[in-house]
C-alpha cells in the first residue's frame, strides 16, 4: 500500500508494532520509515519531536483501544467472576494470545524510562484500581483487594515475559485461564 494512502490510524499502528518488537531504544527512525512507508520529514510532519512524539501516540492508540475493550469487560454488569473471565478474555486478545509485547514493559526501562515513567506508572495504578474495585465487590477488604490486583498485574506482565522468552504462550493463556480464581478465591 503506497505511503500517500495510509491513515494515520495505520502509520500509528506500524509505529506501535515497531515499538513492540524491537522496544524503543531499538526502534530507530530509519526502521520506522521502513515499516511506514513515510520518509523522515514525512514522519516529522505527523510528529513533530520524532521518535517521542511516535512512542507518544502509539502509547495513546493502546490506551484506548485498552480502555475500550479491555477495562470496558472489566467494568461491565455481571458478577466478579464473570466480570474477570471477559476481563481475562479481552487481554487475550489484546495481547494476541500472549503472543506480543506490553508497552509498559517495553517502555519502562532503556531511553524510554525517564520519558514514560509517570505515565506508566498512571496506567499501572489505575487498573491497579480498577481490578481492586471488582476484588471488594467480591468481599475483600480495601487492602486485600489491592494486593490481589498488584499480584494480578505482576501476572499478567510476568507471563508476557515468560512466554517471550520461552518462546510458547502456554504461560500467558494459563494465567489468563487461573485469574478469575486467583483474585477470588480466598
Amino acid at each position: 500500500m503506497p505511503a500517500a494512502i495510509l491513515s494515520r490510524e495505520e502509520v500509528v499502528s506500524r509505529i506501535l508494532q515497531e515499538f513492540r518488537s524491537h522496544g524503543y531504544d531499538g526502534t530507530s527512525l530509519a526502521r520506522l520509515s521502513q515499516a511506514t512507508g513515510l520518509g523522515r520529514s514525512s514522519l516529522y510532519h505527523y510528529f513533530p519531536n520524532g521518535k517521542e512524539d511516535m512512542a507518544s501516540a502509539a502509547m495513546a492508540a493502546v490506551g484506548e483501544i485498552f480502555v475500550n475493550d479491555v477495562l470496558a469487560a472489566l467494568n461491565s454488569p455481571g458478577d466478579p467472576r464473570q466480570r474477570f473471565m471477559a476481563f481475562a478474555a479481552q487481554l487475550s486478545v489484546f495481547y494476541h494470545a500472549g503472543n506480543t509485547s506490553c508497552l509498559t514493559d517495553v517502555f519502562s526501562m532503556g531511553g524510554a524510562a525517564a520519558l514514560f515513567q509517570q505515565y506508566l506508572s498512571l496506567r499501572v495504578a489505575n487498573l491497579m484500581r480498577h481490578i481492586a474495585a471488582v476484588v471488594a465487590e467480591a468481599g475483600f477488604d480495601q487492602a486485600e483487594s489491592m494486593r490481589r490486583a498488584e499480584n494480578a498485574i505482576i501476572s499478567i506482565q510476568g507471563s508476557l515475559v515468560v512466554s517471550r522468552a520461552l518462546g510458547d504462550n502456554a504461560p500467558f493463556l494459563r494465567t489468563m485461564r487461573e485469574m478469575p480464581d486467583a483474585l477470588l478465591i480466598a
